[in-house]
């Protein structure tokens, strides 16, 4: 296999307790691997923002910080996207309760946003379950570039 064809195919799997301050460990390892990608470095830091979002989600929201929980983090890349799957061991949530946080009876709540930021930063979302596991999906296309504003 040359190069070139392992850096367009990368999988890696990385677990975590359910503790906040392994949420750096998972955070430093997919920076890791995006070094390895063709990803725009401009979008690098949105990218990193909705990934920290995903895993820190994971902890507190579906292991609800349980140390004996695991969070499961999965990266790859295949046909010019970069996939982030992170999976807790929560009972996962109806999507249809988002609120959209810009709204003025949200703006003010302390939580809510995550979601919204994901989606906004990164070109495709997903939830899944697995095998009693809930998750995310975040899809980046390699291709996509950061339009200069002139």
């Amino acid at each position: 296999m040359t190069d070139q064809k392992a850096a367009s195919e990368l999988k890696f799997i990385i677990r975590v307790p359910s503790v906040l301050r392994y949420v750096d460990i998972a955070y430093e390892f997919m920076l890791q691997v995006v070094r390895d990608t063709e990803l725009d470095p401009e979008r690098i830091d949105w990218i990193s923002l909705a990934f920290r979002e995903a895993v820190n989600n994971a902890v507190l929201h579906g292991n609800k910080k349980d140390p004996e929980k695991w969070v499961d983090v999965e990266i790859s890349t295949r046909e010019g996207w970069l996939y982030f799957k992170v999976y807790d061991e929560g009972p996962g949530f109806d999507q249809s309760i988002l609120r959209d946080p810009r709204t003025q009876d949200n703006i003010f709540r302390p939580n809510g946003r995550g979601i919204f930021l994901i989606r906004q930063f990164v070109d495709n979302v997903r939830f899944l379950e697995d095998g009693g596991r809930f998750g995310i999906e975040i899809g980046i296309d390699l291709a996509k570039k950061v339009k200069k504003e002139s």
